[in-house]
């Protein structure tokens, strides 16, 4: 039996709100501004309409054996229609209208969530044993694809994204984050030094906006997406009717990787920033939501150890404040 807040769920609408509160830790919390007055902004970029090329550079990379969404369409389905250019034309308008409606509809934003075990845990009588699945309808994550890519240019382009993270974005990859840690192991090994490594984000909307007006990007992208999602819930043979989840992003929808660096921008950069002050010579790597320390140091545990501190009682702080990340 599950036990949330150290109280068994004893009917099925307990186990709703313990997995839906659990998930979703960070709904009501405030945010707060300051933490972004050491983030620059960039210069806004006009927003041109979608394109042809742009639609077919985004599904050509869609997985035909990916599962299938509440809408039962695979991308097998839309490789085929969009070889018809009425039909991609229309999807493009609908597209393009979306935008200049500043409206996302329902239909993209309800979403399923499969709440599955996590694999080898000796027992399961908590929420954090078991893995929220998000699947949104096929039409909705293909704009959403575009939109994406979109954004990471801008991004990426204009050298808005830290230097450390190397995961979940274009142009980095897995290998790229396992050649910089060897060229930094390596670069210890010349100087006789040991290398050691030693990280967690529920997303808060309100926080993720200003982050995005950082960056100047087309904020009526940001509005419809962020506001008025819903999920339903499926455990085993049971279905919950559709609750707010506005907060966090789908892993299953592409704005989640982009949306996810730069909403953890703001702390590597005071993080940085902090232990530069304090002249703790610290290396970070930072891969999706996983982040690295590493020290290069005979005393290469105690940096660890002060670097972990230092990070700990700043996300403290800030989760004390407003809850804007989670542990």
């Amino acid at each position: 039996m599950i036990k949330f807040n150290n109280q068994p769920c004893l009917e099925i609408n307990d186990l709703w709100y313990a997995l839906h509160s659990f998930f979703n830790t960070a709904l009501h919390y405030s945010t707060e501004e300051d933490i972004l007055d050491e983030t620059n902004s960039i210069s806004p970029s006009s927003w041109d309409l979608f394109s042809e090329e742009e639609f077919m550079n985004a599904l050509a990379k869609c997985n035909n054996l990916s599962t299938p969404s509440p809408d039962k369409l695979l991308w097998s389905h839309f490789k085929h229609v969009f070889k018809d250019k009425v039909c991609l034309n229309n999807i493009i308008k609908i597209a393009n209208a979306c935008l200049d409606l500043d409206y996302w509809p329902s239909y993209f934003k309800i979403s399923t969530t499969i709440v599955i075990p996590k694999p080898n845990k000796s027992s399961y009588d908590m929420p954090k044993f078991f893995r929220p699945i998000i699947l949104l309808n096929t039409l909705g994550k293909l704009i959403e694809k575009v939109i994406s890519d979109r954004l990471q240019f801008h991004a990426i382009s204009n050298n808005f994204i830290h230097q450390s993270q190397l995961g979940g974005l274009k142009f980095k990859f897995t290998m790229d984050a396992g050649i910089v840690l060897i060229h930094i192991i390596c670069s210890g090994w010349i100087k006789n030094l040991p290398t050691s490594t030693q990280f967690f984000p529920s997303l808060n909307h309100c926080l993720l906006s200003l982050i995005l007006e950082k960056v100047s990007f087309n904020m009526q992208v940001v509005k419809f997406f962020l506001i008025g999602r819903k999920t339903h819930y499926f455990w085993n043979r049971f279905t919950l009717p559709s609750l707010d989840v506005n907060i966090g992003v789908g892993q299953c929808s592409a704005l989640s990787p982009i949306l996810l660096a730069l909403y953890l921008l703001p702390f590597l950069h005071i993080l940085e920033n902090c232990l530069k002050i304090l002249k703790i010579p610290i290396s970070i790597l930072s891969f999706v939501d996983d982040e690295l320390l590493i020290a290069q140091s005979y005393l290469s545990n105690s940096i660890i150890f002060c670097s972990y501190s230092v990070m700990s009682n700043f996300l403290f702080e800030i989760w004390s404040y407003s809850g804007i990340f989670e542990n």
